[in-house]
């Protein structure tokens, strides 16, 4: 169950697109956008629960505004917002959507009926299950008890998507007043509130949602979630795809740095293993020279010494190559699992966006933004070279030359931290000389707005890009 306040009141187009008041056009449009999920093959299947839980199909005669103003107009109430010149506009309706995972609400809506769920497929033969209609009645049972059947403006629920599901529209009435009013339904604040929509979720899982094999969704104030428009879900989509494109470079570069880190490993440890054969013999050739005639005892007993010496250094070194190895190793095979479903969810998002433009501007704004870097770094340096002492003290408190050292290297593991790969940021900064991680309790803080957290990331980022000695030389 998911509860939205509403103050603005519903409008011609959602009206419409709840009731699926749609011509033959409209309904082409939506099947054809790549963000949604309807199948018209199956609009006859959706349908609405009336007055007495009577299940029919959905009426498009009345809008939902015009069944809430005739509903509060039989009653005589008024509806405060619809007034001339409202300043402060109040919350009239409750609008609910209730659903649960795809497999069950697929399972309640056809049985054993497989639905394509491909777009273009053709779905026209299936019939909805009398179990889909039951648990709607139910719920409408649910939420007719707690708020009055009169004030429900709107029971629709949906088969034609990938997830069925109900919108419920009902208008938050103080009885005892006879009038509108969500503080005295839904609470006086958001304590109150929170506390009332706990209790209705416990409420529905007990008397609706267990009959039907529905468990109870995670409360929203733990999963920290939101809620968001189709124009702010396809932003951040077109974002987070900008950025997985750079995060799947950004891991085929540090693959390629561990691979050559690797080798050189490797070489090191078979170097290494050469010279401990080589070291061996000679302890074997000086010990069968041992109390031979002729021969200084004493001298060979010295050599002996310094061999097993080198020898133990020579396993010592090979401990801290071999964990070398591992790391690197255990690095690349970790950079390749995370690439791989970068790859995958690049992909699949790709797929969902399409060829959209947007997204092709940002990584075109991306990769000219680096080259305009790239340039002014470059135009700035013949000044650099004429500023004095002090005045490249002022320019390296600034951040200037951490910014710039390695602005490219910096902007990517800023990304990392960004998208929360704390170990590959870390990885990552060390490969390219730097180290040191963004410490213990790293995230986005509660309401960050994104510039602040930008700063913060790109901050971090070039604390980390530092070489190690040029952080112990400026007390860093």
């Amino acid at each position: 169950m998911d509860i939205h306040a509403n103050s603005s009141g519903i409008t011609q187009a959602e009206s419409n697109e709840q009731q699926r008041n749609w011509n033959d056009k409209m309904w082409s449009v939506k099947a054809s956008d790549s963000l949604s999920n309807y199948d018209p093959t199956r609009k006859h299947l959706n349908f609405e629960v009336a007055k007495g839980g009577t299940i029919q199909q959905i009426d498009t005669s009345k809008s939902i505004a015009q069944k809430m103003a005739e509903s509060l107009a039989s009653r005589g109430i008024k509806d405060p917002n619809d007034r001339p010149n409202v300043r402060r506009r109040q919350n009239t309706l409750a609008q609910f959507v209730f659903g649960g995972s795809r497999e069950r609400m697929l399972n309640l809506a056809f049985g054993s009926q497989e639905v394509s769920l491909e777009k273009g497929a053709d779905n026209s033969h299936f019939c909805r299950t009398k179990d889909i209609e039951d648990w709607a009645k139910d719920v409408y049972d649910f939420v007719a008890k707690r708020f009055g059947e009169d004030n429900i403006v709107g029971f629709y629920v949906h088969l034609d998507e990938t997830n069925p599901h109900i919108h419920c529209s009902v208008i938050p009435m103080d009885n005892e007043r006879g009038r509108i009013s969500w503080r005295a339904v839904f609470g006086k604040d958001k304590y109150q509130m929170a506390a009332i929509f706990r209790r209705l979720h416990d409420d529905l899982e007990n008397e609706v949602s267990q009959k039907w094999g529905l468990e109870r969704g995670n409360d929203i104030a733990t999963t920290k979630a939101r809620h968001r428009s189709i124009s702010e879900y396809r932003h951040d989509l077109i974002t987070e795809v900008s950025q997985l494109q750079t995060t799947k470079e950004d891991l085929l570069k540090q693959i390629h740095r561990a691979e050559i880190k690797l080798k050189g490993i490797s070489t090191m440890i078979a170097n290494l293993h050469t010279r401990k054969d080589e070291v061996q013999e000679q302890i074997d050739l000086i010990a069968r020279q041992f109390g031979q005639s002729g021969v200084a005892n004493a001298d060979l007993a010295a050599q002996m010494s310094k061999l097993r010496k080198e020898l133990e250094s020579i396993d010592a070194k090979l401990v801290l190559r071999q964990k070398m190895l591992d790391d690197a190793n255990a690095t690349i095979t970790e950079a390749k699992h995370r690439l791989a479903e970068m790859k995958y969810e690049h992909s699949r998002m790709k797929e969902v966006l399409g060829e959209d433009r947007d997204l092709q501007s940002i990584q075109l704004q991306r990769n000219m933004l680096a080259t305009f870097i790239s340039i002014l770094i470059f135009s700035l340096e013949p000044l650099a070279q004429t500023l004095t002492d002090r005045q490249q003290e002022i320019v390296n408190e600034s951040g200037y030359t951490d910014l710039t050292r390695n602005c490219n290297q910096i902007i990517n593991c800023a990304m990392l931290l960004s998208l929360g790969y704390i170990s590959e940021a870390t990885t990552y900064a060390e490969s390219c000389g730097g180290g040191g991680s963004p410490g213990s309790g790293w995230g986005r803080d509660k309401d960050e707005d994104d510039e602040h957290w930008w700063r913060r990331c790109i901050a971090v980022s070039a604390a980390m890009m530092r070489p190690a000695k040029y952080r112990m030389r400026r007390g860093r």
